[in-house]
């Protein structure tokens, strides 16, 4: 729903223990994103970057250990305030803005008190009245509080006044991933899978939780300081009320829209895989698989019609295939992505660095 700004300044930040640190994209010329990981992942040995990734009994042990030491959801109010009301927008003050959309813009901000740095999303009751989006405010509300891993950004709390909703969310310094695909053009094989392997465990999360995102693309998936991924902008989120409920409406973006939607039936949880499987073909080659015109992409989508560059490896072929299937059922589940031979031999196995403390940012810079 939000789009990056153009303003691509440099941002600096720090932990509590004053240790600096730079990031700007422009910078950028190599292909990989090993320059802008932190130290500790650079420094691992080659026989460590080969070993296969976490298995997933190990992994979910990270992200319940991440949770505890990182979760503020329950506390940040009181923290940051000592005192039991709501937030205003007097408690903040604004850095630049991080992204806009149709409804609102996204500011970086911090807490006068506390000097915890957020991201602070704004969005203008009148838009959404005018457009219809109360029903999307609240389902997003939702989500975000009924949400709490690792690999999904955060949202904190959620205030309004007379004329605006204000979403205060996690900030994620490194931006938009579609910002670092724009830069690399495409990524290597091991990058693209180790993202892959992030938003598939996010995904499958999220469903867990009842929750379908339905607007899966790289705009929406954000970067923290750790290198990791973060899915973002439920904006377009469902939650599945019965096991057996299916969805009819139609969003999302058109390159990224499942053959159901294009064909306005029916959808449940698979329309989530299908993304994924689009994903995965663009992060490889850099454009989507069924890029077109709009017909020509909803046809393409309807017939399945996709070609390989050369480059792609052949497990890569496979995975993607899995997913991109017409008929949902078909579809790999989120699980079996997880386990797919392509993610197990190719994403790295020390992607994953949980940063213990807030994040601080001068906002002068």
């Amino acid at each position: 729903m939000f789009e990056q700004t153009s303003e691509d300044q440099q941002v600096s930040y720090t932990d509590i223990e004053s240790v600096k640190v730079s990031f700007d994209v422009a910078q950028c010329d190599g292909d990989s994103l090993y320059t802008y990981l932190p130290n500790w992942l650079n420094s691992l040995k080659d026989d460590e970057l080969q070993s296969p990734p976490m298995s997933s009994h190990i992994f979910q042990k990270y992200i319940r250990q991440s949770h505890l030491e990182t979760s503020m959801s329950n506390s940040i109010r009181k923290m940051a305030l000592n005192e039991d009301r709501l937030f205003t927008i007097d408690d903040f003050e604004f850095g630049r803005p991080l992204g806009k959309g149709a409804f609102g813009i996204v500011y970086l901000a911090r807490l006068k008190k506390t000097k915890f740095i957020c991201a602070l999303k704004i969005l203008h009751k009148s838009k959404i009245n005018e457009y219809s989006m109360a029903e999307q405010v609240k389902i997003e509300t939702e989500s975000g509080f009924k949400l709490n891993h690792p690999l999904i950004l955060t949202m904190y709390d959620v205030f309004h006044d007379e004329k605006r909703f204000y979403f205060m969310l996690e900030y994620a310094p490194h931006g938009q991933l579609y910002r670092f695909l724009q830069k690399l053009r495409r990524f290597t094989n091991r990058l693209a899978a180790s993202y892959i392997y992030q938003i598939c465990h996010a995904l499958e999360y999220c469903h867990s939780k009842s929750i379908i995102h339905r607007d899966l693309k790289p705009e929406n998936i954000l970067v923290d300081c750790c290198g990791n991924l973060k899915l973002a902008d439920f904006g377009w989120s469902t939650k599945i009320r019965h096991a057996d409920t299916m969805n009819t409406t139609a969003c999302g973006t058109l390159d990224y829209l499942a053959p159901e939607i294009v064909g306005h039936k029916q959808y449940q949880y698979q329309i989530d895989n299908w993304c994924v499987g689009v994903l995965a073909y663009e992060l490889l080659s850099g454009h989507a698989p069924f890029e077109g015109t709009d017909d020509e992409t909803k046809i393409k989508i309807a017939t399945i019609n996709y070609i390989f560059p050369d480059y792609f490896s052949q497990l890569a072929r496979k995975f993607i295939d899995n997913l991109l299937q017409k008929d949902p059922k078909k579809r790999i589940s989120l699980l079996d992505c997880i386990a797919h031979d392509w993610l197990q031999k190719n994403a790295y196995k020390y992607m994953f660095g949980p940063y213990k403390c807030p994040i601080y940012v001068n906002m002068d810079e």
